[in-house]
């Protein structure tokens, strides 16, 4: 079936290519876990990438790890020819770093690994250091191949001499291959890490609601030779509560993730395997062409959701608000407790939260945000909603 252009295919349709069928969906056979001799489906990665300029292959679809049930699941995805895995200190309360480690310590030298740390102004260089040394000990490596500063949103962060130090230090002892950055503002970061040289890799928001203002920046990073990863491929991640999606012939995440490949300055994605069904339905992406019916999915996708869930890399509502509410953290962990079925962290990132960043006055306050956000989202009511729901 034809490829079509990707920033145009809303234009495609009402020409007429709602008309055509759906493409057969590919359904791989589950693998039992409790089975030692099980063969492997027969899907596996197609397509291996150059992570920037750092010499490492990644394959087109990676795994994310913030939230899985059991290291084989994990195992299983390298199984099928996935090799890239990221990971996060905070994950699943460290737990994460953990399953890694248990998985893939005797293919370490296989595999490629990324975890985060987040930091703030005022982290001095021998706790980061202490901080990278437990999650490679969580991890049973001597080494991380990208060690990442989590949830960046400004690169001045990455000035600060403890951090540039600590990293530094790292690298010189083999500790650390290769540093960068994850963000929720693509359009500040992307900019600034063109005139620096702390990120070798950036993990960045991208899906088909998020991507496309920010593509040309994608590619700006991706020409200087920084590796591009793609997370939070799946826009809000509300297709498992949208019935009428989940009967698609074409599931939406695979769609969602073949939107995202489809940008060649884009070197893999990581959503997030939680299951040995999404292993083989997301690595089934690998290396095949967006097409009508994966935008015929999506386009219902976004008809569906689109004043149900906060772009956090949007943020144009933030400085609507009187109050200064962290409008775009709240609804992401929200997010996490509705959608992705993580409610123990989203808890704990919002009970992180400065008690002056929280919506604790947004009864008796009209609204502003709500005029300010080109989603016509209820950002007043989801507000209030969130702050019931994470302090619970």
């Amino acid at each position: 079936m034809a490829k079509l252009n990707r920033r145009n295919f809303l234009t495609a349709f009402t020409s007429g290519v709602v008309g055509l069928g759906l493409s057969k969906n590919i359904k791989g056979r589950t693998r039992n876990a409790g089975s030692a001799s099980g063969g492997l489906s027969s899907i596996k990665i197609q397509k291996y990438n150059d992570l920037g300029k750092t010499g490492i292959k990644v394959p087109d679809v990676s795994c994310g790890a913030i939230s899985f049930f059991e290291p084989n699941v994990l195992r299983y995805a390298y199984d099928l020819g996935v090799t890239y895995f990221d990971t996060a200190e905070s994950y699943m309360r460290s737990k994460s770093e953990s399953f890694i480690g248990d998985a893939l310590k005797d293919i370490r030298d296989k595999v490629t690994i990324t975890t985060k740390h987040g930091l703030n102004a005022k982290v001095k260089r021998d706790e980061i250091i202490k901080r990278v040394e437990a999650s490679l000990q969580r991890m049973k490596s001597d080494y991380v191949d990208i060690a990442m500063v989590h949830g960046v949103s400004d690169l001045a962060l990455l000035d600060n001499e403890e951090i540039q130090a600590a990293y530094a230090q790292l690298k010189k002892d083999g500790k650390v291959r290769f540093t960068g950055f994850s963000t929720h503002n693509a359009k500040l970061t992307l900019k600034q890490a063109l005139e620096s040289d702390f990120a070798s890799v950036i993990l960045v928001i991208y899906n088909h609601d998020e991507g496309k203002e920010i593509e040309p920046l994608i590619e700006q990073v991706r020409q200087k030779g920084i590796g591009t990863v793609a997370m939070k491929v799946f826009a809000g991640g509300k297709h498992g509560n949208l019935k009428s999606l989940i009967s698609q012939e074409v599931s939406y995440p695979q769609a969602a993730l073949r939107w995202v490949l489809s940008n060649s300055n884009i070197d893999t994605c990581i959503p997030t395997m939680s299951s040995y069904s999404h292993v083989e339905e997301y690595v089934g992406t690998s290396g095949k062409p967006l097409n009508r019916a994966d935008l015929k999915v999506i386009a219902e996708y976004q008809r569906q959701t689109k004043d149900q869930y906060c772009r956090v890399s949007c943020q144009e509502c933030l400085a609507s608000c009187p109050q200064n509410v962290a409008i775009n953290d709240v609804l992401r962990y929200k997010m996490y407790f509705e959608d992705y079925r993580r409610e123990k962290d989203a808890m704990q990132y919002y009970s992180e939260l400065e008690d002056s960043k929280k919506p604790l006055n947004c009864a008796s306050c009209s609204g502003i945000c709500e005029t300010a956000c080109k989603y016509n989202l209820k950002v007043k009511e989801k507000l209030i909603h969130a702050h019931k729901i994470l302090s619970a």
